[in-house]
């Protein structure tokens, strides 16, 4: 995960880390990335919707990924208990989102450095998260929780004191007028400041041309979740009403749904066709079991 987000980060692209709750969405996610020769990152969550228990949906995503012909890894997004970091790892995964941005600067550091601390040995990599992350909400409901959009000196004091290997930041919003845009200039200069890639959470919120210009200012990774499932429920949703019965008929077209969308995600953040020079350039995953059961 680390040289394929480094690959995008150096060639101004970004990698899709699509959020996969079931067979079908992670089907059609792996067929566009196959049909589009992208690389592509496969995201696992208990926070998404149904998936409360993910170690049988980690080994469904390996096996994809071992079939595939395109550069394929996959994530695991945990809160700020750093004991799911042991969890993530055992399950295989090359990436760690570890998200303790809710506390102090401080503590979110000690917190990351530990996980850090277990996973950079294996060859994981770590994504950290500083300042919040804005999906459209108005700036006062940002700034209510003490933390605000991500400033580059902090940006830059986490990072130093980490190692994380990708950042995902907030980018604020300016509101005037009556209409808002984005503070692209400070994402601009927080990679200035890290110069490591940059992760965009919460990308249900901007535009296409927005996307393209975070990627321009170093956004090597976007996450992308609840769109992918937006897309599947509509789907059902109009099976139910067109009178399908059944579960099969309920559920028929899911997977292509999914996969048009992550298309036209993959052609939009710039992965199409990166898939060989990617494999390249990738070291694979080490191999390795997970750690004995403690004893008392």
């Amino acid at each position: 995960m680390q040289d394929m987000l480094g690959h995008a980060y150096r060639h101004g692209y970004a990698v899709g880390a699509f959020g996969v709750v079931n067979w079908n969405v992670l089907e059609g996610v792996i067929a566009a990335a196959e049909k589009m020769r992208a690389p592509i990152i496969l995201s696992i969550s208990k926070a998404y919707p149904g998936t409360d228990t993910i170690e049988s949906l980690a080994r469904a995503v390996t096996e994809m990924g071992h079939r595939a012909t395109i550069p394929v890894t996959f994530q695991v997004e945990i809160e700020s208990d750093p004991a799911g970091a042991e969890a993530a790892i055992d399950m295989g995964c090359c990436g760690i989102v570890f998200n303790a941005s809710s506390k102090l600067l401080p503590e979110n550091v000690a917190l990351t450095q530990k996980v850090v601390a277990l996973a950079a040995p294996l060859g994981v990599l770590v994504v950290g998260r500083v300042g919040l992350i804005e999906t459209g909400q108005e700036d006062e409901l940002v700034d209510a929780s003490g933390n605000g959009a991500t400033t580059p000196p902090e940006a830059k004091y986490y990072v130093d004191r980490t190692g994380v290997g990708c950042l995902a930041v907030s980018v604020s919003r300016i509101c005037s007028g009556g209409s808002s845009k984005y503070n692209f200039t400070r994402l601009s200069k927080i990679n200035q400041a890290v110069g490591i890639p940059l992760g965009i959470h919460g990308s249900a919120g901007y535009t296409d041309d927005q996307m393209r210009r975070m990627i321009g200012f170093g956004a090597a990774k976007i996450n992308y979740s609840a769109p992918l499932l937006d897309i599947a429920a509509e789907r059902i949703r109009n099976n139910v009403t067109a009178g399908a019965l059944g579960y099969a008929a309920t559920v028929a077209g899911v997977r292509e749904a999914v996969q048009l969308e992550t298309e036209r995600c993959i052609q939009v953040w710039g992965s199409s066709g990166r898939a060989a020079e990617v494999l390249q350039q990738c070291r694979a995953r080490k191999s390795f079991a997970p750690r004995a059961e403690k004893t008392v």
